[in-house]
């Protein structure tokens, strides 16, 4: 014999058995940020129907090491409970699931709850995840996409401008202008910076270009420009220097001379690098300027120079050349050729990027310099450049 027990339950006064099974479904119990949907199920008695809300969803561009997040509805539109419900994501690790309040019970007819998805780019390129929710009875999934934006950034010396494109859109952004040929980039977490050969100044902005500021002046063709967390350091072109000074401008130190035209720098952990073009080196030493050192010879007038954690890079000019060797000179090898007086060199932990300022274009290639792409032309003189993360 079937009995319906309309009994209060204790503590629940006037909530019946029958309608706390009615409202939370097949387990019975309401979970924190389930809530019941306005409308009611399609049909009363009829099969689940789940679905996410909104989808698909494009996130749309997000700068590398940027982070963007998106809630999505899960709603239960038929007329029943949906059973024991598993939340899963799958496709690109860019994308991860960081709050869901949906319960693994499942969802009652009418039910709704939700699931917070990030996207956190780590490289350039467009990624797609699918964002689902299963059961035995049904299931419903969501595409979601999601384009990593670069951010790439050049002086160029004709125009006296810096530039800036978020990759992998090409519409250019004039951030600066007026400056008396820029010369060199680099950039760090917060700002960038460049020099004026004719200007003879270091210089530094925001990323998006307010804030100019004049760090030093009177200087002797600045050439190169590099940065890390504590100091500047440049290239005095025709003094044959390299010098530092602290982030503000203060404190400037001239670290090695004797150099014979040194063009671009960068730096590492450790170690400073540049190029000699006049002399055809690529040379290296000690953060304080001490342990100088020829890596490279014979090279055909090297300017733009890049480092990651295994490599050099640099442009020969006189060669139309990109190459590349490992940190302690050995294995130099062509990875690019026939360039118009390439100039800036840059890498991050897939391209290499650098200008031509013969042919007034910005490219990109592999690290293995294959799928060379021009990026931009129509330039008058790109020279440095520079790639990160703002």
């Amino acid at each position: 014999m079937v009995r319906t027990n309309k009994q209060s339950l204790p503590g629940r006064a006037g909530v019946s058995w029958r309608r706390r099974i009615a409202v939370a479904g097949a387990g019975g119990v309401l979970a924190a940020g389930m809530v019941v949907a306005a409308a009611g199920p399609a049909a009363a008695g009829g099969p689940p129907v789940l679905a996410f809300t909104p989808s698909p969803f494009d996130y749309g561009q997000v700068a590398v090491g940027q982070t963007a997040t998106e809630t999505f509805t899960l709603a239960n539109t038929g007329g029943s409970a949906s059973g024991r419900t598993t939340i899963a994501l799958s496709g690109s690790a860019e994308f991860t699931i960081t709050a869901q309040r949906c319960p693994g019970i499942g969802l009652g007819p009418g039910m709704t709850c939700t699931v917070t998805v990030q996207f956190a780019p780590s490289t350039g390129g467009t990624v797609t995840a699918t964002l689902t929710a299963a059961s035995k009875k049904t299931t419903a999934t969501d595409s979601l996409t999601g384009t990593a934006s670069v951010p790439l950034y050049w002086t160029d010396t004709g125009a006296g401008t810096v530039n800036k494109v978020n990759l992998p859109s090409t519409s250019v952004q004039i951030l600066v202008s007026g400056q008396n040929v820029p010369a060199a980039m680099a950039l760090d977490s917060s700002h960038i910076y460049w020099a004026t050969a004719i200007g003879g100044t270091i210089m530094r902005a925001n990323p998006d270009g307010t804030g100019v500021t004049t760090l030093v002046s009177g200087q002797n063709s600045p050439a190169g420009v590099a940065v890390n967390s504590s100091h500047i350091f440049w290239t005095s072109h025709t003094g044959g220097t390299i010098i530092e000074a602290n982030l503000d401008g203060t404190g400037v130190t001239t670290l090695i001379s004797g150099q014979n035209l040194p063009a671009g720098v960068k730096v590492d952990s450790s170690h400073i690098f540049w190029a000699n073009q006049g002399a055809g080196t690529i040379m290296e030493a000690n953060l304080d300027g001490t342990g100088v050192t020829t890596l490279i010879s014979g090279q055909a007038g090297p300017v733009g120079v890049a480092v990651d954690s295994s490599h050099i890079f640099w442009a020969n000019a006189g060669a139309g050349t990109i190459r590349e060797a490992n940190l302690d000179g050995t294995g130099v090898t062509t990875l690019i050729s026939g360039q118009s007086n390439p100039f800036g060199v840059a890498v991050d932990s897939s391209h290499i990027y650098w200008t031509n300022e013969g042919a007034g274009t910005v490219d990109e290639a592999g690290l293995d310099g294959s799928g060379v792409t021009t990026l931009i032309s129509g330039q008058n003189g790109p020279a440095g450049v520079a790639v990160g993360s703002q």
